[in-house]
């Protein structure tokens, strides 16, 4: 029987807006730590003071949850094997089971007494503040004179926030006094900080540095407005060592000479060039999702997914995409304007295995056929799809799926989506929102109508019938701003009394 101090109480990390179902689940189990407090984990810091059940990547708002569960061992690989069974019995409760995805145990690396506790405290927070202290003491005396004294504890209270997507390393953009970013790249500093990366590099395993920022909404223009940012572009990334790429219109020689990175998130590879290109890391969630769609089993369906095919209408660098391709759809049908998030389409697919066709604004048509690949790329506006659609119909299977992934709102795609569907069977559009925390039953009940509308144009003789079977919350966008989903489900209405044959799904109104 092990000792007490080689047992360990468990935790499940989790979004914060899964706790509800979590308590649920773990007070059905028998396991709910009544008493017990939620951590919050604000960094990847904090989640490097856990030990993980299995790769678990850091997102925002992420939070543990105690349990009364406990794992035996004294090491990280011993605790691990020893979270593995309780895994296997704790994820067969009911409401657990569908949140695998977004979810892992845990087991916090406690300090064994009160004195350990504080050694802990009084060191600085992960690697890359260890870096930077590390050196701060390679400067000259005289400019270490120069100083505040406030720079060791700054650098031992914040974890420094970073995401490293091998070879580069993201750092925020500074957004508070606390940061140390601001006075680290400032005088009179600043002509010692290529040592500052290089060390950074050595230490961490990387070759580039950036500091990232969120993607805007308005580019800026030439006049004294600015225009939607509608390609997504990261115009706030900020390059800081190592070389990107030149900005210079897409090529393949521009192309060939960009910096790459990569990902894989549950077992989908995904690729792109930070410099021209965004990536989100938040959408980890809904990615899951997508691969455990109930509307993609047999049961529901009706057949294998892969007799039926599915849409993005804004592919991105293949977010969404190849989700559907890896749930097993036939065919993934692509919309993307951006010839950057294009050309990572094109690579990403090629390395998940799948054969990809490139379109780039040229007719396809029955007698050109559509060949075996598992995805068809348009890279153009997605207003063309349902013409493009149309001609391809009798070649490619069912559509039953199409995605609508656009922030602040998908609605101009809405149409499009609609008349995309097959016309027979119908399907799901999932409908990516923004919307106010205490609007989100009332944006549901107007985003049903709106599609109740486009799907039924004869309100006398609806032919449609419109659900939203559910709606997913993704991830807080802003204060009071959600990021929703909503699966809006369109099948056949019930025979009304007025018999008349179904008419096809609208076109969109060119």
């Amino acid at each position: 029987m092990p000792s007490p101090s080689e047992v360990s109480n468990i935790c499940i990390i989790t979004p914060k807006h899964h706790i509800h179902i979590i308590k649920l689940a773990l007070e059905h189990h028998g396991s709910i730590k009544k008493k017990g407090k939620i951590q919050a984990i604000h960094s990847e810091a904090d989640l490097s003071e856990y030990i993980i059940q299995n790769d678990f990547q850091f997102i925002q708002n992420l939070v543990a949850v105690p349990t009364t569960l406990t794992a035996n061992g004294t090491t990280t690989p011993e605790i691990q094997a020893s979270l593995s069974p309780v895994a296997n019995v704790l994820y067969t409760t009911d409401g657990l089971e569908s949140l695998i995805q977004d979810i892992t145990l845990a087991v916090h690396r406690s300090p064994a007494s009160s004195a350990d506790a504080q050694r802990l405290e009084d060191q600085p927070k992960g690697l890359l503040a260890r870096t930077i202290l590390e050196w701060l003491a390679q400067l000259p005396p005289s400019i270490l004179k120069t100083l505040p004294s406030s720079i060791h504890n700054t650098l031992t209270r914040n974890s420094g926030t970073y995401t490293i997507y091998a070879p580069l390393l993201l750092l925020p953009a500074p957004n508070s006094k606390t940061d140390p970013w601001p006075w680290l790249l400032s005088e009179p500093l600043v002509e010692h900080v290529p040592d500052l990366y290089d060390l950074i590099c050595k230490n961490l395993h990387v070759t580039h540095i950036a500091l990232n920022a969120p993607i805007p909404l308005l580019s800026p223009s030439s006049s004294s407005s600015s225009s939607e940012n509608i390609l997504r572009a990261p115009i706030s990334f900020t390059p800081l060592h190592g070389y990107f790429g030149a900005l210079k219109p897409p090529s393949p020689a521009a192309f060939e000479t960009a910096f790459w990175v990569s990902t894989r998130q549950h077992g989908v590879y995904q690729t792109w060039a930070p410099l021209y290109t965004m990536f989100s890391r938040g959408n980890i969630s809904e990615k899951a999702r997508i691969l455990q769609l109930p509307t993609l089993m047999p049961e529901i369906l009706g057949y294998a997914p892969a007799e039926c095919s599915a849409v993005d209408l804004y592919a991105g660098i293949g977010y969404f995409a190849f989700c559907y391709a890896r749930a097993g759809v036939g065919r993934v049908l692509c919309w993307e304007v951006s010839p950057w998030s294009v050309e990572g389409l094109r690579r990403g697919g090629r390395g998940n295995g799948w054969g990809v066709r490139f379109e780039d604004g040229g007719e396809m048509g029955e007698e050109e056929g559509v060949g075996d690949e598992k995805l068809i790329v348009f890279q153009e506006d997605n207003q063309r799809a349902s013409a493009r659609i149309e001609k391809l119909r009798s070649q490619i299977p069912p559509i039953r799926h199409v995605n609508c992934g656009f922030l602040p709102s998908s609605s101009t795609s809405w149409p499009v989506a609609v008349a995309v569907l097959d016309p027979v069977q119908g399907g799901w559009i999932h409908v990516h929102e923004n919307i106010a925390v205490t609007d989100i039953e009332g944006r549901r009940a107007q985003i049903i109508q709106e599609f109740d509308a486009l799907a039924n144009p004869d309100a006398n003789s609806p032919h449609w019938n419109i659900q939203c079977q559910h709606l997913q919350r993704v991830k807080s966008y802003a204060p009071g701003v959600m990021h929703c989903v909503l699966d809006i489900s369109i099948s056949h209405a019930p025979a009304n009394a007025k018999a008349t044959p179904t008419p096809p799904m609208p076109e969109a109104p060119s």
